[in-house]
């Protein structure tokens, strides 16, 4: 038995859609009754403290259990302490029964001890204006968003933010002046940036200021107010504390989810992408149906006037598709045939579907012609399937936020995928005949979809950087390495990912990937191994010639990436 983690949920998660203090535990199934022990402990401790608000919840995983313990906002870390408590307790309570003769864990002036700390703790984080505020912003129906040090009600050009210490008497403020804004939220294991990108486009097109969290920065109108991995909670409330934003767009990205819940409670439209394998092992998420589930977190975030949008090409979301008939569902497809999309817009459904080049929304049985995929550049004419893909999901999201159908289109037909408008993501370049794709398809899902899209360009000869972060299982990299091999690349160049080599270590992904692609029976004069992405990149631009493609998937060293290219344009 093993505590592996004890954190704060503080949003909509994967247990409950509240705050609370969370465990992850590791047992055999022989300790299963740790589980039972664990929730005798907490009742009997909370009992002493005189606490009644703490509602238990279990969430069976593979390895172990989910254990959390709800509460107020303002009680999270004192929570914390009590369930990490009642775990040492419970934990030590099945060993003995297991393995030895009874122990006495009710020595009373230790226990006393304990719970006296807690207590206060708790009188420590108590903040009873925090509370206040909170009860009359749901009174008054208005968003309310807190962290450690500030609190802000309604969002973006409808908000206003106090600091943690400084909160208002509730009955001092003119609550009409709180109004939300449009709101949507983005998930999935691939297009997650893209998409945030082209609807923050069409808002652009319709002439309103948006907000957008992402991976890359966090960024309102054309500043970028910080770079870096702004996808969890943190950066959604950056984002909707701003009071120039009209529209918000939020990249939400699997980890946030997991680790802290989501950082809104509410969203107009949610958008899952696709779910495929990547980061299995962390987290719990042992399959793709528990990352499905944790993507389906942000379903949570839409009530009855909001729209939830997802793949209908996607097997395991259809499949899950059955469990959400309560939510208002948008599908989208390059199939318009199907019978599920048939079925789908027969009974009354929305969808955004691809009818021979061109895109149609459907909704209450209207259907609007939006524009067709070959006037839209990141499809490459329709080359680019898994661009076709983002296209249809963003013209989703756009139109289910109110955006007019010809400012959706206008969104779309405008959105360059260059490094300025998509950083790494699908940017083609011509090098004195070379033809050089940069973009960061990170695993086995986006692999395959970059093959299938360069497949069609016809080069003379193909070279692919490939590569991995470091906290991916081994099945995982394998899977990748896999993915490349057999498709008549002519250079392949496995490195490493800078500042990402975590627990493999320096050298330890390259070293699965060209086994595995020695597995696959990839001639080894073929491959070379490096310690970086850029020196793939200069080794590719040395081996290249006229006619020849440079796949470049670069995770770590993305500028330098962009450096070396441009460098190479500017000389020729």
């Amino acid at each position: 038995m093993e505590l592996m983690d004890s954190r704060r949920l503080t949003g909509p998660n994967l247990v409950f859609e509240g705050p609370g203090a969370l465990l992850d535990v590791q047992f055999d199934a022989a300790d299963s009754g740790v589980v039972d022990l664990w929730r005798s402990e907490m009742e009997r401790l909370r009992e002493k403290l005189g606490w009644s608000q703490n509602q238990l919840l279990v969430l069976p995983r593979h390895e172990g259990a989910w254990l959390v313990a709800t509460g107020p906002i303002d009680q999270l870390y004192s929570i914390i302490e009590l369930n990490e408590l009642a775990w040492a307790r419970a934990s030590r309570t099945q060993v003995s029964n297991r393995d030895a003769p009874a122990v006495n864990h009710d020595d009373a002036s230790i226990l006393a001890s304990e719970l006296t700390k807690i207590k206060a703790l708790s009188v420590e984080e108590e903040n009873p204006k925090l509370i206040a505020l909170q009860r009359s912003a749901a009174k008054h129906n208005v968003t309310f968003l807190w962290d450690d040090d500030e609190v802000s009600l309604g969002l973006g050009n409808g908000s206003e933010t106090f600091e943690i210490d400084n909160i208002p008497d509730p009955d001092d403020l003119t609550w009409s002046r709180y109004h939300d804004i449009p709101l949507a939220a983005v998930t999935g294991t691939n297009g997650k940036s893209t998409n945030v990108r082209l609807i923050r486009q069409m808002v652009e097109c319709w002439g309103k200021i948006p907000g957008n969290s992402s991976t890359d920065w966090i960024r309102v109108g054309n500043e970028i107010l910080d770079t870096g991995d702004y996808s969890g909670p943190g950066g959604a409330r950056a984002i909707l504390r701003d009071q120039r934003v009209e529209v918000g767009i939020l990249e939400v990205a699997r980890g946030g989810l997991l680790r802290r819940g989501a950082g809104v409670s509410r969203v107009d439209v949610a958008l899952v992408t696709n779910v495929a394998e990547d980061h299995m092992g962390q987290y719990g998420i042992n399959s793709v149906d528990d990352l499905i589930d944790a993507k389906l977190i942000v379903a949570q975030l839409i009530d009855a006037n909001g729209v939830l949008v997802l793949n209908a090409d996607d097997e395991g979301l259809v499949r899950r598709g059955s469990d959400l008939l309560h939510k208002n569902i948008c599908w989208f497809s390059r199939n318009a045939q199907s019978d599920f999309i048939s079925d789908h817009i027969a009974g009354g459904g929305a969808a955004c579907v691809l009818v021979h080049n061109d895109i149609h929304y459907v909704s209450d049985g209207e259907r609007t012609v939006v524009c067709s995929i070959l006037d839209i550049p990141i499809t490459l004419e329709g080359r680019a399937a898994y661009n076709v893909s983002n296209s249809l999901s963003a013209a989703a999201v756009g139109m289910a936020l109110g955006i007019p159908a010809g400012k959706v289109a206008a969104g779309l037909k405008s959105f360059s995928s260059d490094p300025e408008s998509n950083p790494g993501r699908g940017n083609y370049f011509d090098v004195n005949g070379i033809t050089v794709l940069l973009d960061f398809a990170h695993n086995t899902h986006g692999l395959k979809a970059i093959l299938e899209a360069t497949d069609a360009l016809k080069a003379k000869r193909r070279l692919m950087i490939i590569g991995a972060a470091g906290d991916r299982l081994e099945s995982e990299i394998r899977n990748l390495a896999r993915a490349a091999a057999g498709q008549g690349l002519d250079r392949i160049l496995v490195t490493d990912c800078v500042g990402y080599e975590r627990d493999l270590g320096p050298g330890g992904v390259p070293k699965i990937i060209y086994d595995e692609l020695l597995r696959c029976d990839e001639p080894p004069e073929r491959i070379e191994v490096l310690d970086s992405e850029i020196k793939g990149v200069k080794a590719a631009f040395a081996w290249a010639r006229p006619g020849d493609l440079l796949i470049l998937l670069i995770k770590s060293e993305r500028e330098q990436a962009l450096a070396e290219i441009r460098s190479r344009m500017s000389d020729s």
